[in-house]
C-alpha cells in the first residue's frame, strides 16, 4: 500500500469511527427520550384507578372498664372487648386508651419522661381464660424502647400532648388540688400490635388488664400515698365490619383457621451486688422463636424512687453475651470500652448492636432520644434529676434473617428455638460496681394465635 492509499484508508476508517459514535449517541438520545416519555406517560395516564375497597365499613367504638369508673395508683383496670361479633375485626394499630388524670394532692407532680404509660407496671392479656400476654415491669421496657425509637422532639411535642411525655428526665406536669390532664396512648409492646386485624368473631373474649404502678415509683414529686385519680377511661377502637360476601371469601382463603404471628415479651429480674465483677443469670424463658434479649441496669437504691423507670446505668460493664444450650450468641463477645465514670466513645458497640436489633443501624433518618456521653455512659445515677438519669441499654439480636423485626409482619419466624434449652446471660465488669444493681431482662419472641373457624375458639402457641 502506497502513502496515498494508506491516507485514503485512514480517512475511511476515521469516517466509520465518527459514524459509529454518531449512531451510539443517537441511540442513547432516543433511549433517553423513550425513558422520559415513559415517565411522562405515567403522569398522563388517566386510565388507572385504584381498586375500590371491599364491601366493609369502619366503626369507632369505646369500651369502658368492667371493674369501676375511677382508679388510684397501684390498682388494676380491666377492659373486656366484645366477642361473637359477626364479620368484625379490630384494628389495634388504630386504637388507643384514653383517660383523665386528676391530682387531688396538695403538691404538683410530673410524669416520668415516657409520660403516663410509665405508670403501668404490668399488662396482661387474656383470651378465653388463656394468658395471651403477661409482662411485668412493662413500663421499664416501654421507657427503653421509647428512648431508642423516638426523638426528643416527638417527646416534647406530639408525645407531650398525647400522653404527657417529655425530655430525658421528666414529662408533663399535673397541677395540685384538682389539676387534670387528658391522655391518649396505644397499647404498644403487646401482641395487639401485630400486623393483622384481630378477629372479634370468636367465642372467647379478649380481656385487657392494666396494673398501675405506685405513685412514688412512676410520678416525680408525688408522695407515696398520693391521691391520684384516673377516670373517664375507655379503649377507643376502630373495628372493621366486612360484608358477608367478603367475609366468605376471607374465610375460604384461610384453610379453616385465622393464624396470626404476634410479637410478645417476657420478663426476668436479677440483682448484682457491689462486690461482684461478673454475673451469670439463668433465664427461664421457653419459646420456639426467641428474637432478641433486652437488658437494663438500675441502681438498686433508686428502684423504689421517682424516675427509676427511665433511669438506666452502664455500671462498669466490659462485655456480655448469651449462651443457649451451651452455644454462645453472638459467637464473639459484645464489648464496651468505657472504664471511667464518663468516657467519650464508651457504649458505641452496645448501641450499634441495639440499633441492629431495631433494624435501624443503616437508617440514618432514624432518631432516638439516647443522650450522648454522660447520659448513655452514666455509671449508676440516682435518677432524681437530668444529670443523674442514664439511658444505657443492651440488646442481643437472635434472628437469623433480620427482616421482620420480630413482629411477624413478613410471616417470618427467624428466632432461636429455646424450648428445653438452658439460657444464660453473662455480664462481666472491669471493676466492682459502686452500688448494687437491679438487672431487668426482657425476651422478645414470636407467638402464634389461631382462631378455628369451626369451633370459633382460639389457641395460643409460644
Amino acid at each position: 500500500m502506497n502513502l496515498r492509499q494508506h491516507f485514503q484508508a485512514n480517512q475511511l476508517f476515521e469516517l466509520f469511527r465518527k459514524l459509529k459514535i454518531q449512531i451510539q449517541n443517537t441511540f442513547f438520545f432516543y433511549i433517553c427520550i423513550i425513558y422520559k416519555m415513559s415517565a411522562t406517560t405515567q403522569k398522563l395516564n388517566y386510565s388507572e384507578v385504584s381498586p375500590q375497597a371491599s364491601s366493609s365499613r369502619a366503626v369507632r367504638t369505646e369500651t369502658v372498664p368492667t371493674n369501676g369508673s375511677s382508679f388510684n395508683m397501684n390498682q388494676e383496670i380491666i377492659l373486656d372487648l366484645p366477642s361473637n361479633l359477626n364479620n368484625t375485626f379490630c384494628d389495634f394499630q388504630s386504637s388507643y386508651i384514653k383517660a383523665t388524670v386528676t391530682n387531688n394532692d396538695d403538691a404538683a407532680f410530673k410524669f416520668s419522661a415516657g409520660g403516663f404509660p410509665t405508670c403501668i407496671k404490668q399488662i396482661i392479656l387474656e383470651l378465653g381464660g388463656q394468658t395471651l400476654f403477661s409482662c411485668d415491669n412493662w413500663n421499664t421496657l416501654y421507657e427503653m424502647m421509647l428512648s431508642l425509637d423516638t426523638s426528643e422532639s416527638f417527646r416534647k411535642n406530639a408525645g407531650a400532648r398525647l400522653f404527657g411525655a417529655g425530655e430525658s428526665f421528666e414529662g408533663a406536669s399535673v397541677a395540685l388540688n384538682g389539676g387534670t390532664r387528658q391522655i391518649c396512648f396505644p397499647l404498644v409492646l403487646t401482641p395487639l400490635m401485630a400486623n393483622r386485624y384481630f378477629p372479634l368473631i370468636g367465642r372467647d373474649r379478649l380481656r385487657i388488664r392494666l396494673v398501675l404502678d405506685t405513685s412514688a415509683r412512676s410520678l416525680l414529686g408525688a408522695a407515696t400515698d398520693a391521691q391520684v385519680a384516673i377516670s373517664n377511661i375507655s379503649l377507643v377502637t376502630y373495628n372493621l365490619e366486612l360484608g358477608s360476601d367478603v367475609m366468605a371469601q376471607v374465610a375460604a382463603n384461610s384453610d379453616g383457621s385465622f393464624k396470626m404471628l404476634m410479637p410478645s415479651y417476657q420478663h426476668h429480674q436479677s440483682s448484682l451486688s457491689n462486690s461482684e465483677t461478673s454475673k451469670v443469670m439463668t433465664l427461664g424463658f421457653s419459646m420456639s422463636s426467641l428474637n432478641r434479649v433486652l437488658v437494663a441496669q438500675t441502681k438498686q437504691a433508686a428502684v423504689a424512687a421517682a424516675a427509676h423507670i427511665g433511669n438506666r446505668s452502664r455500671n462498669r460493664l466490659s462485655r456480655y453475651f448469651l449462651t443457649i444450650g451451651g452455644v454462645k450468641y453472638p459467637m464473639r463477645d459484645i464489648r464496651d470500652v468505657g472504664v471511667a465514670a464518663v468516657t467519650v466513645g464508651g457504649g458505641a458497640e452496645p448501641l450499634a448492636e441495639a440499633l441492629i436489633s431495631q433494624r435501624a443501624l443503616c437508617s440514618w433518618s432514624h432518631d432516638s432520644s439516647i443522650e450522648a456521653d454522660a447520659g448513655f455512659d452514666l455509671l449508676n445515677g440516682a435518677g432524681t434529676n437530668s444529670a443523674t438519669t442514664g439511658s444505657y441499654l443492651l440488646e442481643i439480636d437472635l434472628e437469623s434473617q433480620r427482616v421482620s423485626g420480630g413482629d411477624g409482619s413478613l410471616g417470618l419466624v427467624a428466632g432461636v428455638n429455646v424450648i428445653g434449652q438452658v439460657i444464660q446471660l453473662t455480664m462481666e465488669y472491669d471493676a466492682v460496681p459502686a452500688a448494687a444493681m437491679v438487672i431487668d431482662v426482657f425476651a422478645e419472641h414470636t407467638l402464634m394465635v389461631a382462631l378455628d373457624l369451626q369451633t370459633l375458639t382460639y389457641s395460643i402457641a409460644v
